[in-house]
């Protein structure tokens, strides 16, 4: 049976999910149903913590959703960070980081043997040198799983990835993952 690792950019998965279909999905499912019976050796969540002092609301509403993401067997969250920055007076966050790590970690599991196919859940085409990397110097099956339209698909991850998998209305539904 195939192993296989879930890669998940939190951030841009949230925001692209609620942009799209306007609602949060049970991870653990959508896992399961891209991982279509082979052994899920690991789900990696990317995300930046929100500080508790700027927004205490925010920080236990995120609180709680680690603490159900938790409970996901096999799931493990990497910790990115939030800087600050001011532009035009106002103050806003970038995160940091967590794209660095799922890229890093994407290419060290595959040198490892850790995976025999992995799924890369994001719209960001700066993954697209390390699925390349992960493909032709270790032999991987890569996926781009793309939430959306065809407007927020990434040309370069489609271009390099193995495979293309959009997530539409129907693989929503059909997979009771709401």
């Amino acid at each position: 049976m195939k192993k296989v690792v879930i890669y998940i950019d939190g951030s841009n998965f949230y925001f692209s999910l609620k942009k799209r279909f306007g609602c949060k999905v049970d991870i653990e499912k959508f896992c399961k149903k891209l991982a279509n019976n082979s052994i899920i050796a690991k789900i990696n969540y990317y995300i930046s913590p929100i500080e508790r002092v700027n927004n205490p609301e925010m920080y236990a509403n995120q609180q709680k959703f680690f603490e159900k993401l938790k409970e996901i067997s096999n799931l493990n969250i990497v910790l990115g960070r939030l800087e600050k920055r001011k532009t035009n007076g106002e103050v806003h966050y970038v995160e940091k980081a967590t794209d660095v790590n799922l890229t890093l970690d994407l290419v060290l599991d595959a040198q490892a043997n850790l995976y025999d196919e992995a799924f890369i859940i994001s719209n960001d085409g700066d993954f697209s040198e390390a699925v390349k990397a992960s493909i032709e110097r270790f032999g991987k099956i890569i996926n781009y799983v793309a939430i959306g339209s065809s407007k927020s698909i990434s040309f370069h991850l489609k271009k390099v990835a193995s495979r293309t998998i959009i997530i539409d209305e129907n693989f929503i539904k059909d997979s009771k993952i709401l």
